[in-house]
């Protein structure tokens, strides 16, 4: 034979082996390897007890194997065929075997093989295959593939991305509810007042109620006790606010809180109003409000524009009447 002809077939000795462990590994068609045993075959398979010799005895450990290997797909195969002696080639190489997703398992090895094919009457028949994975992959009911272990490797995996999803839906939560909550507060913050106000989120409602609370003496409070202090009157001006309106109300400046409500009755809201202003002399914090109800043309925007008119003429009230306790305590 020459030089050529040897060449070709090693070449064909590669793509034999190829073929057989597609055939094994992506389409498990046992009968296609069966086909190209040779009756003096030995075969090392990847589990440690994995040993047989003799075409009878290894094709029928092989037909045990039918039905059984999952789906795989190989990629980046590298082979060398060599000439042991003359009609005996090896073929030893190394291919990435992964199961196919439809599987619903996970396995990833650099598959190590060794296969040993003579010429018999013109034809390559394989005398040896040894199949070179560690044999800890293989436990002792395994049949032709590690089939527990990429159980339990498929079975981590959806752990850890529904822990990873868990985390990032969380995170994602907390991100979302920093974007629109007011740390010190715990109230909605402008960015989220101004989505609705963007979105003219009430305009089609048949009722709204707006209200405006603007604190008295903040800036007294920072400049004389500190803004500890201050954010501390602001944290109790926010406490009944939370507690009556919840979702609905907001913090939209230093010392101004926004509520908007569209599912109480105007008597029910009006309540609501009271009560918040009772919760804040609780807790000694002084507030001018301004309140505008509207049951047709609701509009946060506008309604916004009268309590906010009403708050400030409350507020030119509050320091009217502080103004004249100051005179009389004077006077005094």
């Amino acid at each position: 034979m020459c030089a050529q002809e040897q060449e070709n077939v090693k070449q064909q000795v590669v793509e034999l082996t190829h073929e057989m462990l597609y055939a094994y590994y992506c389409r498990n068609d046992v009968e296609a390897l069966i086909s190209r045993f040779d009756e003096d075959i030995v075969w090392l398979g990847a589990g440690e007890q994995e040993y047989a010799s003799g075409v009878e005895i290894v094709s029928g450990i092989f037909r045990q194997f039918a039905g059984m290997v999952p789906k795989c797909n190989l990629s980046n195969g590298d082979y060398q065929a060599l000439e042991l002696a003359p009609g005996v080639y090896l073929c030893a190489g190394r291919v990435w075997i992964e199961t196919d997703p439809s599987t619903r398992i996970s396995l990833r090895v650099h598959q190590r093989v060794s296969l040993i094919f003579r010429m018999k009457e013109g034809m390559l028949r394989c005398c040896h295959i040894h199949i070179s994975n560690p044999y800890g992959e293989m436990v002792e009911d395994d049949v032709g593939f590690p089939l527990k272990m990429a159980q339990q490797s498929y079975e981590y995996l959806q752990e850890q991305v529904a822990a990873q999803k868990k985390q990032i839906y969380a995170q994602t939560k907390m991100l979302e509810r920093m974007s629109y909550e007011d740390a010190l507060t715990g109230l909605y913050n402008r960015h989220k007042f101004n989505e609705l106000v963007d979105n003219d989120a009430f305009a089609l409602r048949t009722r709204l109620g707006v209200a405006c609370f603007d604190i008295n003496g903040l800036k007294r409070v920072n400049d004389q006790l500190g803004h500890l202090a201050g954010d501390d009157l602001l944290r109790r001006a926010a406490g009944p606010l939370l507690r009556v309106f919840g979702g609905r109300a907001f913090r939209v400046g230093g010392d101004e809180f926004v509520v908007v409500e569209h599912m109480l009755t105007e008597t029910e809201f009006y309540d609501a109003i009271r009560s918040v202003q009772r919760g804040m002399r609780d807790n000694n914090v002084s507030c001018s409000v301004g309140v505008s109800w509207r049951e047709e043309n609701c509009s946060i925007l506008k309604q916004l524009e009268e309590a906010d008119q009403q708050m400030y003429a409350d507020k030119k009230k509050y320091y009217r009447l502080l103004m004249r306790e100051w005179i009389e305590q004077e006077g005094d």
